[in-house]
């Protein structure tokens, strides 16, 4: 196999951080939407055609993040980065089947929310995301990284 240039890979990790901005981003609207109905118990007032919509949102943003952490794992790493990176992966990848819990938390026939799933789902993205947040950082201090 051939070597990795460190440079190699911070675009490649860029690319995936890039990929998942992306993707936060264009769920943020939507799950706001939903938070705030949920904090202000309006559910119920929300029309189907909203809530179909936060829902296509939220698997579509399952969808990005899938493939972003598909991307991440073929990514190629400096042999001083394998360790890191199987962590980054192991994170993400939890991360995804949490984002992936939240949006099976929302039933579409009865337009109601487990919230016990739901809230979960938020403290499991949230921890994650911090370790997610960790790794990347302790992976852009490796020499050779940012030049």
């Amino acid at each position: 196999m051939k070597p990795v240039k460190p440079q190699q890979f911070a675009q490649g990790l860029q690319n995936f951080l890039n990929a998942i901005d992306d993707t936060n981003a264009k769920v943020a609207p939507f799950y706001s939407k939903l938070r705030t109905a949920l904090n202000d118990k309006t559910l119920s007032a929300m029309s189907d055609l909203d809530f179909k919509a936060i829902l296509a949102e939220f698997m579509d943003a399952n969808d990005g993040y899938q493939r972003a952490a598909d991307h991440l794992s073929t990514l190629a790493a400096p042999v001083q980065l394998l360790g890191l990176k199987s962590n980054l992966v192991d994170y993400f990848r939890a991360y995804v089947a949490a984002t992936k819990d939240m949006t099976a938390s929302l039933e579409t026939n009865s337009k109601t929310v487990d919230l016990k799933k739901f809230s979960q789902s938020e403290q499991d993205q949230d921890d994650l995301m911090q370790k997610i947040n960790h790794t990347v950082n302790r992976i852009l201090t490796v020499p050779g990284l940012r030049g």
